[in-house]
């Protein structure tokens, strides 16, 4: 669920078929949030770095990045979230901290209109970067914010020549200076090339945070890895069989999901519904690999470590459509004429 509390289409368009039961369960599973080490250390370091702003110190920026799925998003979003408001004052609502979307293809303008969305001030929102810029200042203050959460800010590098990208980061420093934020740059690993196009950011820089997948080779990954799958498995309404907290199937759900929870939540919602619909009282294997298959991405030749999924062959029928490409609406209305008896 993103921030606007909408479902991905592929999600949405299951729970459409969903009755009320396989609803409470998938939705279970889909809000469930797993608060690991890793979480605890990037919220504090959120949390440090939110701090600094009152001390009256020159404002310093951070790189918080990881391979996709680790959980980036979701962390800001809460943080932004507790800590954003909007709260009510008696001179208007405040927003200490402020959560970006970077568009693709950034460059300073639409990174300007991209702050004023986030501020909710989309009236300002124009061509002219000067004037923008101007307006951006104005609500930042007025809004008293300290914090800025750049989303996605991988576009600067992976969508934009280097110097392009080093003119558009020199232009945000230049406007961040003037209100002294601090700024949180997020991403994927990609993101750390900032860093090269962009020597002052070390000078600013109050350290990064990354979020890494969790190793099996690592004996402290594992362990804490093995503690989630417990705690995972006692919240669940439909229960995994063999309990996710054994060692083979703990295994078998890192190797799966590539030691990322978003991908072992991914699995488990679909696995949820299958069960569901199967009309079973635990997710077997059978459910988990078929959730497995669903999920492929172009990687056809991974092994699915839940063995081989069921197959179900239905009988084959002819589509009921009406679609002019396929013509199966005239041969089946052909195939009604011959069949059929006519008065003579």
């Amino acid at each position: 669920m993103d921030e606007n509390g909408h479902y991905p289409p592929e999600i949405a368009s299951l729970l459409m078929g969903a009755d009320k039961v396989e609803l409470s369960r998938l939705a279970q599973v889909g809000k469930m949030v797993i608060e690991h080490s890793q979480y605890v250390r990037a919220w504090e370091w959120l949390t440090d770095m939110f701090l600094e702003s009152d001390t009256g110190r020159e404002a310093t920026s951070g790189l918080f990045y990881g391979v996709p799925g680790a959980g980036k998003t979701t962390i800001l979003r809460r943080f932004a979230k507790k800590f954003g408001g909007p709260f009510p004052t008696r001179d208007g609502a405040i927003r200490p901290v402020i959560r970006v979307s970077t568009p693709a293809n950034p460059n300073l303008v639409n990174l300007l209109q991209a702050i004023l969305i986030a501020l909710e001030a989309e009236g300002l929102i124009n061509n002219d970067a000067a004037d923008m810029r101007l307006s951006v200042l104005r609500q930042l203050t007025a809004q008293q914010v300290r914090m800025i959460i750049f989303d996605e800010f991988t576009h600067i590098v992976e969508d934009r020549s280097e110097k392009f990208a080093a003119k558009t980061m020199r232009g945000l420093k230049e406007l961040l200076s003037e209100k002294h934020c601090q700024v949180v740059f997020a991403g994927t690993e990609d993101l750390i090339k900032i860093h090269k196009l962009y020597g002052q950011m070390r000078r600013r820089s109050v350290g990064d945070m990354q979020l890494t997948a969790f190793s099996w080779e690592s004996d402290d990954d594992q362990a804490e890895w093995m503690a989630m799958m417990d705690l995972i498995q006692g919240h669940l309404l439909l229960k995994v069989s063999p309990p996710l907290g054994t060692d083979a199937i703990g295994r078998k759900m890192n190797q799966a999901s590539g030691g990322i929870m978003d991908n072992v939540m991914k699995l488990l919602f679909r696995a949820t519904s299958f069960a569901h619909r199967d009309g079973g009282k635990t997710i077997s294997m059978g459910h988990l690999s078929m959730a497995f298959e669903r999920l492929r991405r172009g990687d056809m030749e991974s092994v699915n470590p839940f063995g081989k999924p069921m197959l179900r062959r239905p009988k084959p029928r002819l589509a009921e459509t009406h679609d002019e490409e396929t013509n199966l609406s005239k041969r089946k209305n052909k195939r009604d004429r011959d069949d059929g008896f006519e008065a003579s």
